[in-house]
């Protein structure tokens, strides 16, 4: 496997993995004991958990620290064996959901997204309720607000890890190389745009459009500002349709800035880890991405641009739309419980633990922001993810990622419909059209 900026093993590989299943991603330390489950004579029986996560790569933060986090609950839980299993982002959700098409017996607790993610496996009663394993001190912990994306018919059926903030990194050191401002306006993002086409071998915007939720994540940052949070939060929540002219807004100005060079000559060739890569090697003067990405600016050996040139900025404003406090992100992320499970009450136990582990380890490793009101060590928060921290202090409404809160198949073609936008001849009324026939339906 070839080392990259802030790597993540292609979908395309690990698809093709998939035939092999998963046995072959278990964690180091921790392959199936060999009393798993079966108790015999002279031997000590312990309760299996196999915990499937999203975190694949060894150099992924996460990934250790939800490493560390495990070998701390093993040694105060001798009884329990944990057997992790890991598949990168895109193939990890289609292994997930070929498991749950059945009863996905080989799970019992599973990293996966709230709201519309999770709301098909609801409806099929898939996942276990934890509302009778959160304690009044649990509850006590928990931050305010955290917990609506895992609430579905009255119950709550998991807890937050950690919350994300979409953030405009820009390396100001070729913003001034291009004599271009730093675009707090979409104007400014033109006119930068512009100027930073001028610098030879430089992208201005890398967009990692090959990756759908790439796409995506210019198109709702853009929407974000032409119709605003509270339009869009009652889209997907259902409470109004896809309709205004704010969405073809966006999409035009998608097409705008794909027509002045912004994502450079073939954005649809180019994968997150692409973008990423450029970004880190000043191949790209800018980068929408999450909160998560701030980290790898400071721990990724193949980053070659100076962190301190990193500025995180806002999405840029659109004169008079949207308001400057509507921000993309929020908590969505966490481990559930699978109700097949044969060991509910330790499965629960786990998945509240971890949850609240990898919220403490996201905020800590200057990923993301916890969900729980535990006090955590701030001395080693990077400077990046302490000027994120700033902007989201001054965030009100927040958007979670298209593709978490409309159900699977809206989420599919959404995705699948802003990647035509990053191709010369995109009709974006033919955009508007398929989107209307599948969230309004």
């Amino acid at each position: 496997m070839k080392k990259g900026l802030l790597k993540r093993v292609s979908a395309v590989v690990l698809t093709a993995a998939l035939a092999a299943g998963m046995t072959g991603c278990g964690s180091k330390g921790s392959a199936a004991p060999t009393n798993a489950g079966s108790p015999g004579e002279g031997k000590t029986e312990k309760t299996v958990l196999n915990v499937w996560h999203q975190w694949s790569n060894d150099t992924n933060e996460l990934k250790k620290k939800y490493d560390e986090a495990v070998a701390a609950y093993l040694a105060e839980n001798p009884d329990v064996e944990i057997n992790t299993q890991t598949l990168d982002t895109e193939a990890y959700k289609t292994k997930i959901s070929a498991e749950f098409a059945g009863d996905a017996k080989g799970i019992d607790v599973f990293y996966y997204w709230g709201a519309g993610t999770a709301r098909k496996m609801i409806n099929a009663d898939k996942l276990l309720p934890l509302d009778s394993y959160i304690t009044d001190e649990i509850k006590g912990k928990l931050l305010e607000g955290s917990t609506a994306a895992f609430e579905y018919n009255g119950k709550t059926y998991s807890l937050p890890s950690f919350s994300w903030y979409m953030t405009l990194y820009c390396n100001k050191a070729l913003f001034e190389q291009a004599g271009a401002e730093l675009p707090d306006t979409y104007d400014k993002l033109v006119s930068a745009v512009e100027k930073l086409n001028a610098l030879e071998g430089v992208t201005p915007l890398a967009s990692g459009a090959k990756d759908g939720w790439n796409a995506a994540f210019i198109y709702q940052a853009l929407a974000l500002r032409t119709v605003g949070a509270e339009g869009i939060n009652k889209m997907l929540s259902v409470q109004a349709p896809f309709e205004g002219d704010g969405y073809a807004e966006a999409a035009d100005k998608v097409q705008e800035l794909y027509k002045m060079g912004a994502f450079g000559a073939n954005p649809l060739e180019q994968s997150n880890d692409d973008a990423n890569a450029a970004f880190g090697t000043g191949r790209a003067a800018m980068r929408l991405m999450g909160s998560w990405f701030a980290n790898g600016i400071y721990t990724d050996k193949a980053v070659t641009i100076n962190p301190e040139d990193v500025v995180a900025m806002k999405i840029p404003m659109i004169t008079g739309k949207g308001n400057e406090t509507d921000y993309c992100g929020g908590f969505v992320e966490s481990f559930w419980v699978n109700k097949s499970t044969k060991n509910p009450e330790e499965a629960a136990k786990f998945a509240i633990y971890i949850n609240e582990k990898m919220g403490e380890a996201a905020y800590e490793s200057g990923t993301g922001f916890s969900g729980w009101k535990t006090e955590v060590d701030e001395k080693g928060l990077n400077p990046l993810f302490v000027q994120i921290k700033d902007l989201l202090s001054q965030g009100k409404t927040s958007v979670l990622a298209w593709d978490t809160s409309l159900d699977a198949e809206p989420a599919t073609i959404h995705n699948e419909q802003v990647q035509t936008l990053f191709a010369p001849g995109a009709d974006t009324g033919e955009f508007i059209k398929e989107h209307e026939a599948a969230i309004n339906k």
